[in-house]
């Protein structure tokens, strides 16, 4: 279940600022901004407060109604009829610097039949002589008429009073709630990350096309599971840097890495057709660098050939990428949603790992044994002395140990103790952090 939060959904044709004024109200660059149209294509959420109101912001692609130029044109025209379907308020906005246009025209039309309230926005209006031009709105037909610039900063507070009657009541009290897990979606292009996001939410959220690199911008969604509160992100596919083209493709690979490190746990998407490349390596060394928790999901699996093994999956990866030992491994159709069940599960599980603690008394029984059965070697005649450990964090668990000689323990020895540590104690998915304190 979805966050019910009154919802203002942002539509207009291409290029006329609705990112820009979304990225203002939200306050950080969520939606990436260009002077090329098209370059929303999803319906991006973000949460934000209108004079004390809590809400949600769509922000939706550019779009003409009625016109036929494609399949993902009209994927994208389905996001905003989906986004105007759900809001409480539409906020139309036009290039006031630009004039009326015919699409304008089909927009407002089509709008005027539609059940939510609509505020027309005329943006790019950045000094107080421009405002004449809004004049030549009037005749789209929309009584509420309000100049602004969102790149200036003009005319927001009005259009936010104007727009806090529309807003129906909801839960306020769920606004303030934190995400108990965010996981972000990610992987090379096209091996379906936005078809698992409609799996997962139930609904066609994200748009799914067959061409590589549709998602642009990172597409957070909230939703309630029981008494928690996921947060899905769906990322761009991630290339190799020099295969990526233009300055917008870039930033979305940048905010896919981003999206990385500022997740709990990251789902690492990937054509179990094609098999896992190079650059799923460097996803999960990212991953590994940052303490996030993972999951690796093969999907497409009912393409497979009968008798196809995960375990096959799992020993390519440990050859290439040793630290994969403990990363688990699911294979799922998100097209036919078959193995959604046990995903859930297994990130509930991995959750419960990122989070867990191990009380000081019994992490020293079973390091101390592990030390007793295999000391640390001696360094250029220099005893290694471990005397203790504890849990310094949970969220990746850091562990820390207290020692004599700090730089000259080996990381061959950590692996070692790792490796006891997750056998006792259950960390499938979840990386352990180190951290050694001298001790005389």
């Amino acid at each position: 279940m979805e966050l019910p939060l009154p919802k203002i959904a942002i539509v207009g044709r291409p290029n006329v600022g609705k990112s820009s004024l979304f990225n203002r109200l939200v306050g950080f660059r969520r939606a990436i901004v260009d002077d090329i149209p098209g370059v929303t294509r999803d319906r991006q959420y973000g949460e934000v407060k209108i004079h004390g109101k809590s809400c949600q912001l769509i922000d939706t692609g550019g779009f003409v109604p009625g016109v036929e130029e494609g399949e993902l044109p009209r994927a994208v025209r389905t996001q905003v009829y989906l986004a105007v379907a759900e809001a409480d308020l539409v906020w139309l906005v036009v290039d006031g610097r630009f004039g009326i246009t015919p699409a304008e025209e089909e927009i407002s039309r089509w709008l005027h039949k539609q059940d939510a309230a609509v505020l027309l926005v005329i943006n790019k209006i950045d000094t107080a002589r421009q405002e004449p031009l809004v004049a030549d709105f009037l005749g789209l037909g929309f009584p509420e008429v309000f100049p602004v610039s969102a790149e200036a900063n003009r005319g927001i507070v009005e259009l936010g009073q104007a727009s806090l009657p529309h807003l129906k009541e909801s839960a306020e009290r769920l606004a303030a709630a934190k995400s108990d897990l965010k996981l972000a979606i990610v992987g090379q292009p096209n091996v379906g990350k936005s078809t698992l996001l409609n799996a997962l939410t139930g609904e066609d959220r994200a748009v799914v096309h067959h061409e590589a690199g549709t998602t642009l911008d990172p597409l957070n969604i909230r939703l309630e599971r029981g008494a928690k509160v996921w947060e899905f992100v769906d990322t761009a596919g991630i290339k190799r840097r020099r295969s990526t083209v233009g300055k917008v493709e870039k930033v979305g690979v940048l905010k896919a890495l981003d999206s990385i490190r500022t997740s709990h746990l990251v789902l690492l998407m990937v054509d179990a057709t094609q098999g896992l490349g190079n650059q799923d390596m460097k996803i999960l060394a990212e991953a590994d660098k940052v303490g996030r928790a993972m999951v690796i999901v093969l999907n497409k699996w009912d393409q497979m050939p009968p008798g196809s093994k995960i375990k096959e999956f799992s020993e390519k990866i440990q050859d290439r990428y040793r630290r994969q030992e403990d990363i688990p491994i699911i294979a799922i159709s998100a097209k036919t949603k078959r193995g959604l069940g046990r995903l859930f599960k297994l990130v509930d599980e991995v959750q419960e790992n990122f989070w867990r603690r191990i009380g000081t008394g019994e992490l020293n029984r079973v390091f101390q044994k592990a030390v007793k059965d295999h000391p640390p070697p001696t360094i250029a005649g220099k005893f290694i002395n471990l005397t203790y450990i504890t849990q310094g964090r949970e969220g990746p668990p850091r562990l820390v140990i207290f020692v004599n000689q700090p730089k000259l323990v080996p990381e061959s020895y950590l692996r070692y103790l790792e490796r006891v540590l997750r056998k006792k104690f259950s960390f499938t998915g979840v990386p352990i952090q180190w951290q050694l304190k001298k001790k005389s």
